[in-house]
């Protein structure tokens, strides 16, 4: 009962533009980890990724132990992983792309509703060249961030 005396008062006291663009963040953080699911081998993805960092490893202790013959036959193999890399990446990438253009158009709608110079949230200490009344730009960056990796996990896309 006190539980939601107190949850109703910190709900009553959230503007609903702070709502709103948390929600929105959400929302979207949610679509874009779904589409990459089905538009990226997420499999593949993580295979390369494995692999890259084992490499990396072996290649930084191949020039600690100062072991000149393992550093120059890894060297070779760097340009195939490098490449690996960047075609994972890119698919990625493109799923991003893919929801650029809508995505820009939610933020304008929302920047139409809200004010885009308004304030949207406050935060409880001092964020270095924003300060402490954020913007939308700067509230809906903060909850993107703060929800990707979670929302990515839970979509399984993740490459950890």
């Amino acid at each position: 009962m006190l539980g939601l005396l107190v949850l109703d008062i910190v709900w009553s006291q959230i503007p609903y533009s702070t709502l709103l663009v948390f929600l929105t963040s959400l929302g979207l953080n949610i679509i874009s980890q779904v589409a990459t699911r089905f538009l990226v081998n997420v499999k593949e993805s993580r295979r390369i990724a494995k692999e890259a960092k084992q490499f990396r490893k072996e290649l930084m202790e191949a020039v600690k132990k100062g072991d000149k013959a393992k550093e120059e036959k890894l060297r070779k193999k760097e340009k195939g992983i490098r490449e690996m890399e960047l075609k994972s990446s890119n698919q990625r990438l493109k799923a991003s792309m893919i929801f650029f253009i809508p995505f820009a158009l939610i933020f304008y709608f929302i920047s139409s509703l809200v004010g885009y110079t308004s304030i949207v949230a406050h935060s409880p200490v001092d964020i270095p060249f924003v300060g402490q009344e954020l913007q939308l730009f700067w509230w809906y960056l903060i909850t993107s961030f703060a929800f990707s990796s979670m929302v990515s996990k839970l979509a399984g896309t993740s490459l950890d």
